[in-house]
């Protein structure tokens, strides 16, 4: 085998390292590339090779050369040393990270929210907010709600960016007015905080896998395939491919 020659298994095996290397999954890496997931898994188990525009597109997503994507031994260690440092960007491994952080912060906010708004139903209801130390508490959990909800606008501005629709804004607008507005206006019974509480859920949950499915998949959240893979198991491209990960 000629020195610059690269054997099949050595290729494949170094495509899966550098993959896993920046925390992606072969689904996620072909959602980038545009390319299907069996493809990519073909490539790591050595029954096919990439072209060298896949293998071009591969090493420019990763941020290295193509030769280092082959564990090729540089050429020239002055020329590897400036592809380095030319154009650095935060790795795919660190953003899908930081999006997983953005995701989980978001649901647990959502959550506290729902909570605090309820909590501040209950205060206000039963009139207790003129005794006691009610009315510091009131305040207090009005200041909450209201740094939680500019979180939550950060998060949501974030989602748009990157493509979303504006229907966040609309279950968020629901969220908000199930823990403020309607319990108080229904009442402020038991059956009438109880019933809200479970509708703000729902909206919450909805709005944190709409989320979820934008900055992680980069695509519409799709129920049925939600419900079919909670975890994010399979891919979740522009397809139906349900192969897991090897």
């Amino acid at each position: 085998m000629a020195p610059d020659q690269i054997s099949t298994n050595s290729l494949g095996a170094h495509l899966r390292a550098a993959r896993l290397e920046r925390g992606l999954t072969q689904g996620q890496l072909s959602i980038r590339l545009g390319i299907s997931r069996q493809a990519i898994s073909k490539w790591e188990h050595d029954r096919s090779q990439p072209d060298l525009e896949n293998l071009q597109n591969i090493a420019a997503l990763y941020g290295m050369s193509v030769d280092e994507l082959l564990g090729k031994p540089p050429a020239d260690k002055a020329i590897a040393a400036a592809e380095a440092t030319r154009n650095i960007t935060p790795s795919e491994g660190a953003r899908i990270a930081r999006d997983r952080r953005r995701v989980g912060a978001y649901t647990v906010l959502s959550g506290f929210l729902i909570g605090i708004g309820l909590s501040l139903c209950t205060i206000v209801g039963t009139q207790r907010a003129a005794a006691g130390d009610a009315p510091y508490l009131a305040f207090a959990l009005s200041v909450a709600a209201l740094l939680i909800c500019l979180k939550l606008f950060e998060y949501t501005l974030e989602y748009r960016r990157r493509g979303g629709s504006r229907v966040l804004f609309a279950l968020q607008l629901a969220t908000v007015a199930l823990v403020s507005v309607v319990p108080l206006a229904l009442g402020g019974t038991p059956a009438a905080m109880g019933a809200c509480a479970l509708a703000a859920v729902a909206c919450s949950i909805c709005a944190s896998r709409i989320v979820a499915w934008r900055l992680l998949y980069q695509r519409t959240w799709n129920v049925r395939e939600d419900f079919r893979d909670p975890l994010g198991r399979r891919w979740h491209g522009t397809g139906t491919h349900t192969t897991r990960e090897p």
